[in-house]
């Protein structure tokens, strides 16, 4: 699923509205959210002109009455695909609109769009608004929009000092417990557009933690800036494209009792001929090989192994409710229950040593914290896209592996025709040292 959030500053001009509308089709929007449309109704025509999505529905803010040197101020447009988004409910206030989407497994959630004021009296009511927002969209939720407002003062190019709105904003991500996504391929997403610019960061996506349960892969980056002075920001969803993952020792793996035994036959094993350096190689290769197929058979997939188990005490206890439970089965439920327990142990090792967390102590049952900070890295070292020779950026997932593939292999590979080993290493040592 990609969201798409955008200050477009209005759509007065059927130039502009074309515009948005060739960038939200190339982008293949799922849902869009538009901040000061400048429009006091809104339409199918209008959203057809700006949206080229053929089964769509809405939900929108007019703009307030006040005018200036731009027109009409304010407006905020949620639009989305009904093939593949389905609202039960939306919600409308002063600086924001809200719709709750049915999930997967019954997990609905919220998706609030936001335009912030400029005006520091109406931003008192704003951050009372939002965070009444917080007690009604419940633990998975995501905020998107331009909140007027940055949190650090590093994300305004010319500095300064913190203000009282910033904490205010801060403030509010504490306490409503929302993570803060850092933006992959931009520092600010807002400029005057002036000689001597200045820069700022006023538009992101906001979201819970169980929220980002039901997306692990979610991740946003900053889209071409072409009809406003704010870029527009995606949020994407879908899962990220993973090649063959580098083999690695699990730390569960070690706690097993038959570990050390089976690792002593599999180095045992006869690894042929040939000088020692080669037969060391091929030890590792069959250790590797073998772990392999013993990590699936001994722990199996530790995920579906705790749903299945999780699944088989439930309907024991189902029976247990019902009828009763004979001697047989209290004991199997038993065995579950410690086999749950063991398999919540390895998990917990597993996202520990995955997360990279080296302080955190034996024995601390915080796998959801591991689970998050082992996704924050994985998205952090996402490529989106590269920079090759001769100055071309490359986005292409595939064209990105090529390259990759392309500058190891030159890296790493010599044009001398003799083939470097002990051997050769050994005998230059010998003739330096005579």
């Amino acid at each position: 699923m990609k969201i798409i959030s955008w200050n477009i500053r209005g759509l007065g001009s059927k130039n502009k509205r074309r515009v948005i509308k060739e960038m939200l089709v190339n982008k293949g929007a799922d849902i869009v959210i538009l901040q000061e449309t400048k429009k006091v109704e809104v339409d199918r025509k209008l959203v057809g002109s700006i949206w080229g999505a053929r089964f769509k529905n809405w939900v929108s803010i007019p703009s307030t009455g006040r005018t200036g040197r731009t027109g009409r101020a304010g407006g905020i447009l949620i639009m989305w695909n009904t093939k593949l988004v389905s609202v039960l409910e939306s919600v409308v206030g002063d600086f924001t609109v809200s719709i709750k989407i049915k999930g997967c497994n019954g997990q609905d959630w919220w998706l609030s769009g936001v335009y912030g004021p400029n005006n520091v009296r109406e931003r008192i009511n704003f951050w009372e608004e939002i965070a009444g927002l917080f007690g009604l969209c419940g633990p998975r939720w995501c905020l998107a929009g331009d909140f007027n407002v940055v949190r650090f003062v590093s994300e305004k190019s010319n500095g300064g000092r913190a203000t009282r709105s910033m904490s205010f904003f801060n403030d509010f991500i504490n306490e409503a417990h929302l993570r803060d996504p850092p933006l992959l391929n931009a520092k600010f997403t807002w400029s005057n557009m002036r000689d001597e610019a200045i820069w700022r960061r006023l538009d992101r996506f906001l979201f819970s933690a169980e929220w980002e349960d039901c997306f692990p892969n979610a991740r946003q980056c900053a889209l071409t800036r072409v009809t406003s002075d704010h870029c527009p920001i995606e949020l994407n969803t879908d899962s990220l494209r993973r090649g063959p993952g580098p083999f690695r020792v699990e730390n569960m793996w070690l706690k097993h009792p038959s570990f050390k035994e089976s690792f002593r036959g599999w180095w045992e094993t006869d690894s042929g001929l040939g000088w020692e350096g080669f037969k060391f190689m091929n030890k590792l290769r069959c250790v590797k090989s073998n772990l392999k197929v013993w990590s699936k058979e001994v722990f199996g997939e530790v995920l579906k192994e705790k749903k299945s188990v999780e699944l088989q005490i439930k309907e024991l206890d189902n029976i247990d409710e019902r009828e009763g439970l004979n001697v047989e089965l209290k004991r199997e439920r038993e065995s579950l229950r410690k086999k749950f327990e063991e398999i919540l142990f390895n998990e917990e090792r597993l996202w520990r040593q995955r997360a990279k967390i080296k302080w955190a102590r034996e024995g601390d049952s915080n796998t959801k914290f591991f689970h998050c900070l082992a996704n924050g890295r994985r998205k952090i070292n996402l490529i989106e896209k590269l920079e090759v020779e001769g100055g071309r950026v490359v986005e292409d997932a595939d064209s990105i592996e090529l390259e990759l593939i392309r500058y190891y292999k030159n890296l790493y590979s010599s044009s001398d025709q003799e083939v470097w080993g002990v051997e050769v290493i050994l005998r230059d040592w010998k003739a330096a040292a005579h």
